[in-house]
């Protein structure tokens, strides 16, 4: 899985506690729009693949430019965990996969909430977003108020 790792970041107990160390020292600290006292949870329950390209809308489990040959493969990668912390069933992953390779790169806001999902985990609320924009094509996590 080499190849991956130019397509997403692992998670690790040793970032996350980085993370709950910044996130105690300084409560306001944010990622994309997401306090990170309010992703952690997720974190920590997922541990996550997240995309090397982050997006501004979002903490992007994946964030894919233009369109790579093994695209599908690539995706299920990135959805392995929230499969296996039951975030997604398998039909949703699916359709996950589905909506990247019907969707073209471009330049201008696209697809976004084609698939959208919201879930609780520890009495926070998320939501997984797809879109598209300035050629990338993402899977986003937001935290819902």
């Amino acid at each position: 899985m080499e190849e991956m790792k130019k397509f997403y970041q692992e998670f690790t107990p040793k970032t996350i506690r980085k993370w709950e160390k910044g996130a105690k020292e300084n409560p306001d600290a944010e990622w994309s729009c997401n306090k990170i006292n309010e992703i952690l949870p997720f974190i920590k329950k997922v541990m996550p693949r997240i995309g090397r390209n982050q997006s501004l809308f979002g903490l992007s489990i994946i964030s894919l430019l233009g369109k790579p040959k093994n695209e599908g493969e690539i995706i299920r990668y990135g959805l392995e965990p929230l499969l296996k912390a039951g975030v997604l069933t398998e039909e949703e992953m699916n359709k996950i996969i589905e909506w990247f390779q019907k969707t073209k790169p471009t330049w201008n806001s696209g697809g976004a909430g084609d698939f959208t999902k919201e879930f609780e985990i520890e009495g926070k609320k998320y939501r997984l977003i797809t879109d598209s924009y300035r050629n990338y094509r993402d899977l986003n996590l937001q935290v819902v108020h």
